[in-house]
């Protein structure tokens, strides 16, 4: 479905033919920034833009004093005042094939680089279609490339000192971030880069498991855009989930539909599982629903471009990698219950700006209690029922658009959520309420278990640290006892 920054592959269109690229050029890293971005995906390029728009405007403000412009570029590496310098270091040295979509919230710093939008939506099953629309929040598609593109655009456009303030760098994958006394030392493919901060924006990772009492599954999914011979989509819905003759066992799975054109459009195969393996043929599913739903022959369209990755669906909270603990890690912003972060990222970029420009540490993304409870409740009904989530979701999508918009954009009232609540299977809900209640005795159990065995371990240890120094006292003060007797 919604990509909040994963890995993803992709693969050269159907048709294409390779062209012999001149030798590569590497760019040359400045020695010392203030800010290092690492990933210029969602999160990294709307913090990038963020951070650019605030050096634009206190340099507006500083200009009548100083003069426009002063400071500006000096940079932290002449060890001047003035706007911060940011870098931001993306690993792929090919356009990104990643997209995102999410409802227009006003959140998108780059609004100019959205692909295509929709006022209607559609949620397909065997036992009916639900259909929503909320003109005043379109769904929105932006794809990667078309991002990257607007960003450098905003960033040209604000002038040539602000140009030199933010820079992209591409084909620099990052290996390590080293803390030191004065910020972090950033090693990447292109070279060593001191920072003041960085920011760990390479979003979120599957995680191989979870501890007790929490649920983990793998939103796997495969989209390819597909180009066809004859105008046979619809561009004026998108189906966010169709899940009309898939097998009722098995984990939750769907195709998910983003019509561009007539003859154009992301046809995308989606599963969620607990088995981080995913054996599911996903190419298969797609060619298989291509040719069921709109008739067409395989001669009759072709796969123009690919992408896929995996958004962890888990209530555990969201870990930065240890093995990057020096820099400040935006986790925890894609949705549990859904995989939708594109928003929820945007308006997290404006908080870490902030705190980035003024040199303060980074909150991390949190949810409030209410959303953290129902997204537990219903991954463990998708877990525990998946062949009960296409009726699940045909429901909650049957309700007026604006209301599943403001719940799904965390914007929903308590009177809103209570209204979806109703609306759902109540069986099964209350056997998923039953059991987020005791996997959180499980959980309480498990962590008092956790510091009782940490608290005995300590102890052991301190008893352990003694004895040996009483052992060695004595034995000093022995050889001491022994070597004064043999003097006298």
């Amino acid at each position: 479905m919604l990509v909040a920054d994963p890995t993803v592959a992709t693969s050269q269109g159907v048709g294409a033919h390779g062209v012999p690229a001149p030798g590569p050029v590497r760019p040359a890293l400045p020695g010392t920034v203030d800010v290092a971005i690492v990933g210029a995906g969602c999160s990294g390029l709307a913090t990038a833009i963020r951070l650019a728009e605030a050096e634009a405007e206190a340099e507006t403000g500083a200009g009548a004093e100083t003069g426009a412009g002063a400071g500006v570029g000096a940079g932290a590496e002449a060890g001047s005042a003035g706007a911060p310098t940011v870098l931001v270091l993306e690993g792929r040295s090919t356009p990104d094939p990643r997209s995102w979509c999410s409802w227009d919230d006003g959140s998108d710093p780059l609004p100019e680089a959205r692909s295509a939008s929709w006022d209607r939506w559609e949620v397909r099953t065997d036992h009916g279609t639900s259909t929503g629309t909320d003109p005043a929040h379109p769904y929105v598609l932006v794809r990667a490339a078309d991002r990257r593109e607007a960003a450098e655009r905003r960033i040209a456009a604000g002038g040539h000192d602000t140009a030199g303030t933010v820079r992209v760098v591409g084909g620099a994958p990052v290996s390590t971030v080293v803390r030191t006394d004065d910020g972090c030392v950033v090693t990447s493919r292109l070279g060593t880069v001191r920072a003041r901060q960085v920011l760990d924006a390479r979003g979120p990772r599957c995680p191989d498991h979870v501890g007790a009492g929490r649920v983990l599954l793998h939103q796997r999914f495969v989209g390819h855009w597909v180009t066809a011979d004859r105008p046979v989509f619809d561009t004026s819905t998108a189906t966010l989930m169709d899940f009309t003759g898939q097998d009722a066992a098995g984990p939750v799975r769907f195709v998910y539909v983003l019509p561009v054109s007539p003859t154009e459009a992301l046809v995308e195969s989606t599963v969620f599982t607990p088995d981080a393996a995913d054996p599911f043929d996903h190419e298969g599913h797609v060619a298989g629903y291509v040719g069921r739903r709109w008739g067409l022959r395989p001669d009759e369209w072709r796969v123009v471009d690919e992408e896929r990755g995996c958004i962890p669906m888990t209530d555990a909270p969201a870990r930065p990698d240890a093995r990057w603990s020096a820099a400040t890690a935006v986790v925890g912003t894609t949705r549990p219950s859904s995989g939708y972060g594109f928003a929820r990222s945007n308006r997290h970029s404006a908080v870490v700006a902030q705190h980035l420009a003024a040199g303060t540490a980074v909150p991390p993304f949190v949810d409030g209690w209410r959303t953290r409870f129902l997204d537990a409740v219903f991954l463990r009904f998708l877990r525990d029922r998946p062949e009960q989530a296409a009726e699940a979701f045909r429901r909650l999508f049957a309700l007026p658009g604006p209301l599943v918009v403001r719940f799904l954009s965390e914007r929903s009232g308590l009177i809103d959520e209570l209204r979806i609540v109703l609306a759902l299977q109540k069986r099964p809900f209350l056997a998923a309420l039953a059991r987020t209640a005791r996997d959180a005795v499980v959980r309480t159990r498990t962590d008092r278990d956790t510091i009782a065995q940490t608290q005995t371990q300590t102890q052991t240890q301190t008893r352990t640290r003694t004895r040996t120094r009483t052992r060695t006292r004595t034995r000093t003060d022995r050889d001491t006892a022994v070597r004064s007797g043999g003097r006298s």
